[in-house]
């Protein structure tokens, strides 16, 4: 045969041969064809949280300064550090300048008053306006009310069902809120004013602590910590974005057994100024070297044996998925924030691509929250072609040392001399 032909015919046959094993095994490949799949994994249904651990703060829920002229005073009942109950004696006041108190007295009953009616009315307004409101209106409400001192203004944005009745009920409760705290100020301004003029005494507006008493410009502020406890902590700014009012907060100390669980009631959007309780906190974090924000935690039951600016341990749940299942990170196709693509296995064995949803992610494991049920098998994210055919590495289960001891050296000779 010519050595030319010869030579030809090895080219057109080695072209075909590469050109084939080319289409069937290339990555692109659209031609049908099982795949070999090394790393797999069966996914289970749990409950995962992504966690935030700080240190955090022993405060009180309430701060009150009581505010009274030097002149005025007599002498203290109370110093630093007592104990006081609502209503009780902090000072006893000077003969001559008890007719300037009752006056000053008076006055801040009037106003109180004032401002007890106008919330009073406020509450009223908010609450025929939800009453009437409809499911698919919108709207406005604003009412305010106040002295010159303390102001109280409730805006409202109606836009939808659920939103108009959640902003109605927001602002119901702030009114609420702050009625309440002007009818405790006004119920304190009564008992100072049921005192006998010859005998009066400037009385503790809560039950709590005394912090410190300070004479400044000519006056006493006399301020005081209530009894009821509340945590606080510091986040950084990065930190600040995942943190939400309402998120589950566990909190441990070393002087008290188990947990106290709470949750987030606020947090600042202002940085936190150089305040007792930051300067408190840094006592216990690393030194704070760019800006932090306040973020306060309520409790779901009270931490009496622990004292103010005592430390704990806080781990904030900032985010939580239930009946979720987690896959490797790198696994995950098309992934665009919180939604993303798997291959998985079908019941016959071929490959898919399933939609899923990824809340968060944990280390180097994403969290998935819907797309998978309990069992489903989940392929790495190696380029596969949609429909085929998929085999794996046959599982290895190796048998515990437990399970080994269990069986007894006759057995094994009784079972190898087994005919």
């Amino acid at each position: 045969m010519n050595k030319w032909l010869t030579i030809g015919i090895s080219i057109v046959v080695s072209t075909f041969i590469g050109a084939n094993a080319i289409l069937i095994y290339s990555d692109k490949s659209q031609i049908s064809r099982t795949f070999y799949v090394s790393e797999y994994n069966v996914v289970h249904e749990n409950t995962y949280a992504q966690e935030l651990e700080k240190e955090a703060i022993v405060v009180p829920t309430n701060e009150v300064t009581v505010t009274i002229d030097v002149e005025a005073i007599d002498d203290f009942v109370v110093m630093e550090g007592d104990p006081v109950e609502e209503g009780t004696d902090l000072a006893t006041l000077r003969t001559d300048s008890a007719e300037d108190q009752r006056l000053l007295w008076e006055t801040e009953q009037q106003a109180f008053m004032q401002e007890q009616s106008e919330l009073h009315t406020i509450i009223s307004d908010l609450e025929s306006e939800r009453s009437r409101a409809d499911s698919s209106s919108s709207g406005d409400g604003q009412a305010t009310g106040g002295t010159a001192d303390e102001i109280v203004d409730v805006n409202v944005q109606v836009d939808v069902n659920v939103t108009q009745d959640g902003n109605f009920a927001h602002g119901i409760a702030e009114a609420k809120q702050k009625l309440a705290e002007v009818e405790r100020k006004l119920q304190i301004v009564d008992a100072q004013l049921a005192q006998d003029s010859s005998q009066l005494s400037l009385l503790s507006p809560i039950s709590g602590t005394v912090s410190t008493i300070e004479e400044r410009n000519g006056k006493y502020f006399i301020h005081l910590y209530a009894n009821e406890k509340s945590v606080i902590t510091y986040v950084k700014e990065s930190e600040w974005h995942d943190i939400q009012e309402g998120q589950l907060v566990k909190n441990y100390s070393t002087h008290r057994e188990g947990v106290v669980e709470g949750s987030v009631s606020s947090k600042t959007q202002v940085p936190a100024n150089a305040s007792k309780w930051l300067t408190a906190y840094e006592q216990f974090e690393h030194k704070i070297d760019e800006p932090v924000y306040e973020v306060r935690v309520q409790l779901a039951e009270q931490l009496e044996t622990l004292p103010f600016a005592a430390n704990l341990n806080s781990v904030i749940v900032t985010n939580h998925a239930e009946n979720a299942v987690q896959i490797k990170s790198n696994w995950l196709l098309n992934r665009s924030k919180k939604v993303a693509e798997v291959y998985t296995l079908t019941s016959d064995g071929k490959i898919a691509r399933t939609p899923v949803t990824v809340p968060f992610d944990l280390k180097q494991h994403a969290i998935l929250s819907e797309g998978l049920s309990n069992g489903t098998v989940v392929l790495n994210a190696d380029l596969k072609t949609d429909g085929a055919e998929v085999f794996l590495p046959f599982p290895i289960d190796l048998p515990t040392w437990n399970s080994i001891k269990s069986v007894s050296w006759k057995d094994y000779v009784k079972y190898l001399t087994y005919k």
